[in-house]
């Protein structure tokens, strides 16, 4: 693990070698860190996809450094651009969730940052680009436990909560690895919640919305078919709203497709990779 400084915020990343050429860029959705992509990354090694790939803990993540609030989702953008600055190879970018979106915002911000983007679930809604306090995910985050007397006790936690049922045992597992802090004799959450809630409630504020012409790179949307805040319709808008933007609507999935089928999702970048040295 390295660090890389964004604008005085340290940001913890973690390369994973590879030959020259392509590289993949992996950002993790709120709330979680770096670490969840895990399980995909072992399935691509396993279909002989053997690329550089980095990742990396979104500011107030994981390992990196928690800033004050208030949130600026440009700044996760700005954060994507001071981790690849050193990229040499064309880069692949694959997100899920709100990693999706700051993506998309740091290709907006430097066009021809990325060769593609598979955006999975992306958080860029349409307006009105409000703060959305009371929305019951601000609520949840406000409510979450913050703290464990171990890690087993957090997985054992986790493990029974509904919002984790469909996870894969590995992406849970990786979860609570790089999703907690030692705090004395407790495991604290790397990200506070207060510090999710925040980003939460800010996601409308970014209005990348009106923005998603200006990216230009082809851009795979991918929803989960049962999925709550990405209906097919809706992903079917996004990606209508990209330049050269297509649709993959998975079966079997909600939101948390990433860690519900890494395997799925390995063999969806697969295909975006035989698709560019293809062409």
């Amino acid at each position: 693990m390295s660090r890389v400084d964004s604008s005085g915020v340290e940001i913890a990343v973690e390369w994973h070698p590879g030959p020259p050429g392509l590289a993949l860029a992996m950002a993790h959705a709120t709330g979680f860190c770096r670490g969840v992509w895990d399980p995909v990354i072992d399935e691509l090694r396993a279909r002989g996809v053997d690329d550089q790939i980095v990742s990396w803990d979104h500011r107030g993540h994981g390992e990196s450094e928690n800033p004050p609030l208030p949130i600026d989702w440009w700044d996760t953008a700005r954060d994507v651009l001071a981790v690849l600055a050193g990229a040499d190879s064309p880069t692949v970018g694959v997100g899920h969730s709100m990693g999706a979106a700051a993506l998309l915002m740091a290709e907006i911000l430097a066009p021809g940052t990325f060769a593609a983007i598979i955006a999975i679930e992306p958080i860029v809604f349409p307006p009105p680009y409000e703060p959305i306090d009371h929305h019951p995910l601000v609520q949840s985050a406000n409510r979450r436990r913050p703290s464990f007397p171990s890690r087993e006790a957090a997985l054992e936690n986790f493990a029974s909560k509904e919002v984790f049922s469909g996870w894969d045992r590995r992406a849970l597992e990786a979860y609570v690895a790089c999703g907690l802090r030692a705090d004395g004799e407790q495991w604290v959450l790397s990200c506070p919640p207060e510090y999710e809630a925040a980003t939460f409630a800010a996601a409308p504020l970014h209005g990348a919305w009106d923005r998603l012409g200006d990216v230009t790179p082809p851009v795979l949307v991918v929803a989960g078919r049962d999925s709550d805040s990405h209906p097919a319709e809706f992903a079917d808008a996004q990606a209508d709203r990209l330049a050269r933007g297509t649709l993959e609507i998975v079966d079997g999935s909600g939101h948390f497709l990433p860690m519900e089928q890494p395997g799925r999702v390995a063999a969806i970048i697969g295909q975006v990779i035989s698709s560019i040295r293809s062409s």
